[in-house]
């Protein structure tokens, strides 16, 4: 049995929206609410916000460094729509589970998939979705699911560096302690980003012989891009997210 948990990212910048998907072989809910009340939070009302500021914020830096930790321990897929594609983003996420299922990334099981608020997904896909064995709980409470928090951590990092990809931004960042790297070295923000989920990211190698190839394809397995997807940002995203680079980086 795996949990499924489908949040978003809206851009307005670069007119697209990121859905995440965190698949974990735990209840992440469970996870999140033992690590908020061992931070002297209240797990019901103190919700980590991905876009809120994290200087100067102790806690909010612990409960961002918790969320990577536990998207670690999971997998992770995507789908890429337009701002003004925005009803699709459920379906996406039904048509992302079933492409995992149907190239045995998933194991066939009894799995739970939680959909944040405001996401519809058409009845013959919530159909599609049961006779797999999947149950879509629909217009969950990210308090309530908790699980819902690292989603919206994984989105909110795969919108960022869907944003650098199309040169929207170029933030740097400190490399800091732990890094492989000297601790004042400066990186762009998109690769610290991807450094800390890449080998989350659901791909397969495609190359029988070699099973060391260090690149996976995530396209057509982890990812899903809307049909209707402009061709400039289908293009940046294949360009971002196609193909996967899992090996080494220092």
């Amino acid at each position: 049995m795996a949990f499924f948990y489908y949040d978003e990212s809206i851009r307005d910048g670069g007119e697209f929206i990121v859905g995440a998907l965190v698949v974990s072989d735990v209840d992440l809910t469970l996870e999140v609410r033992r690590a908020w009340g061992a931070l002297g939070l209240d797990p019901e009302a103190d919700e980590y916000k991905s876009s809120g500021m994290k200087k100067n914020n102790a806690i909010g830096q612990k409960q961002r460094d918790t969320l990577r930790d536990l998207l670690g321990h999971s997998r992770l897929g995507l789908v890429v729509c337009s701002k003004a594609r925005r009803a699709f983003l459920g379906d996406g996420c039904a048509l992302l589970v079933l492409q995992l299922l149907e190239t045995q990334m998933l194991a066939p099981g009894a799995h739970t998939v939680y959909l944040d608020q405001n996401m519809k997904v058409h009845p013959d896909l919530q159909r599609r979705l049961r006779e797999a064995g999947v149950n879509p709980l629909l217009n969950q409470d990210s308090r309530v699911v908790a699980g819902l928090q690292v989603a919206a951590h994984a989105a909110h990092a795969l919108g960022g560096m869907l944003l650098e990809q199309m040169g929207l931004t170029n933030k740097k960042v400190l490399a800091g302690e732990g890094s492989g790297y000297d601790p004042e070295t400066e990186i762009d923000l998109g690769f610290e980003l991807w450094a800390g989920l890449r080998y989350s990211l659901i791909g397969r190698n495609e190359d029988d012989e070699d099973i060391a190839n260090p690149y996976l394809r995530v396209d057509g397995f982890g990812l899903l891009l809307d049909p209707q997807l402009p061709p400039g940002l289908r293009a940046h995203s294949l360009e971002r997210f196609g193909i996967n680079y899992v090996g080494c980086i220092h």
